[in-house]
């Protein structure tokens, strides 16, 4: 099979991002499919990294990267591992570069979303109602789009696929979480942040 197009890329993620598994076939099965599907999602965090160093405040621009860095792989990292533990880690490299594309899709749907709550909250819901729907509505989408990319990728069951999704993240959340509570009880909590 060829690489997937450019077109192919966009149409697969749109595929999914509507919960329609065959767009799937529209990404790659390699480890170079992988590495491009990662690539835009670093370079973000990159320029972010050289506009805060250009601007003297390289410690914040480091540890920012290092943070962009993490919550990037993170994922990835817990995935292949809990997939190479349920034996299903045949189809990683695809699941893992959709996964990475979908991220778009993912967050034009959250500004989607961001736009409807607001529209709720200037007809009458409350502001924490709105930020409530809002997190709701995104975890739920996110969590069903990437359980679809499981079962599609992975040959996984909807359950097993929901509970991979939910495993996969929950690890990625520990990696960032704990090193902050750590810091924060060795250190104090001055600034009011973790």
């Amino acid at each position: 099979m060829s690489a997937p197009s450019r077109f192919g890329t966009l149409r697969g993620i749109f595929l999914l991002a509507t919960w329609r598994r065959e767009g799937m076939a529209n990404f790659a099965d390699t480890r170079q499919g992988f590495l491009n599907s990662l690539a835009p999602l670093l370079a973000l965090p990159l320029v972010g990294f050289l506009l805060l160093a250009a601007q003297g405040q390289f410690v914040a621009a480091l540890s920012n990267l290092l943070l962009a860095v993490v919550v990037l792989l993170g994922p990835l990292m817990a995935s292949q591992a809990i997939a190479r533990w349920w034996r299903r880690d045949a189809g990683w490299y695809r699941f893992a570069t959709a996964l990475n594309w979908c991220q778009w899709g993912i967050t034009a749907a959250a500004l989607l979303m961001m736009f409807v709550a607001g529209l709720l909250t200037n007809a009458g819901l409350s502001p924490r109602g709105g930020i409530l729907l809002l997190a709701l509505g995104c975890i739920v989408y996110a969590v069903s789009v990437q359980s679809l990319i499981a079962r599609a990728g992975l040959g996984m069951s909807a359950a097993r696929a929901i509970g991979f999704v939910l495993l996969f993240n929950g690890a990625a959340a520990m990696l960032i979480l704990v090193p902050a509570l750590i810091r924060t009880m060795l250190m104090g909590n001055p600034g009011g942040n973790l």
